[in-house]
């Protein structure tokens, strides 16, 4: 059996957490992550739109849900919200992230995941088959072909930017940036790409610095991060902010 390093890496930012609160699985799929948590001691509730693929109806919460629509769940109900592996099927992202941000309490903290196309195997790729790692399918010869499946179909591809600018609007900050698995095929091209890399890099941001534009600073450190560098996937963990305490 392939070893699951997101299931990994995701019980071990539970671990870091001192409150056993909480947490909502939302798009729980077979119900792995909904059964590790729970035995970790946490209040777990699943929900997804198949019931039938989860594995742990005996033990936990289900909750069966179309992300596409209000969740019914009442406002700032769960200390934790876990969205793995589903912001890039989603047709109406804003408005799912809004639901989690609504029925996650103030403070709460929001762990989402993501295919990390910014890795630089990722960007080879883009530069030969003009596809990125995780979507490699043309999108309508996948749909034409697997017209049963389509849930399955991944439609919006995420980079970190567009992510991180995702959950601000819906008053979530970026606390921690993760990855599951560092792939270390990927050191040797990096040794020759990255010095190229870094002076375009640099080159940017003195042109921004000059003409008063954004300072690039801030998104560079983050985009060449071994995380973002190396990951397979990017794990981001949110803090939902406090309204009362910002006012």
């Amino acid at each position: 059996m392939k070893k699951d390093y997101l299931l990994k890496k995701v019980t071990a930012i539970f671990a870091n957490f001192s409150k056993k609160g909480t947490v909502l699985d939302l798009g729980c799929g077979d119900g792995y992550y909904s059964n590790n948590l729970k035995n970790m001691g946490f209040d777990v509730t699943a929900a997804d739109m198949d019931s039938r693929r989860f594995k742990f109806h005996d033990t936990i919460k289900f909750v069966k849900c179309e992300l596409s629509d209000k969740l019914d769940f009442p406002d700032n109900k769960f200390d934790y919200v876990v969205l793995l592996e589903v912001v890039e099927h989603l047709r109406k992202p804003f408005s799912v992230i809004n639901e989690v941000s609504r029925i996650l309490k103030p403070n709460g903290r929001l762990i989402i995941s993501t295919p990390n196309i910014l890795n630089i195997g990722s960007r080879l790729r883009f530069l030969f088959e003009g596809a990125l790692d995780f979507f490699r399918e043309p999108t309508l010869d996948f749909v034409k072909l697997n017209k049963d499946n389509v849930h399955n179909l991944h439609i919006v591809v995420w980079r970190y930017q567009e992510l991180e600018y995702l959950l601000y609007e819906n008053s979530l900050n970026v606390e921690n940036i993760y990855t599951d698995y560092l792939r270390r095929e990927l050191y040797f091209p990096a040794f020759f790409l990255l010095p190229i890399a870094g002076l375009q890099c640099f080159l940017k941001e003195r042109r921004a610095e000059r003409k008063g534009g954004v300072n690039y600073r801030r998104i560079d450190k983050i985009i060449f991060s071994k995380e973002l560098l190396f990951g397979r996937h990017l794990i981001i963990q949110a803090r939902k902010e406090d309204l009362l305490c910002a006012a």
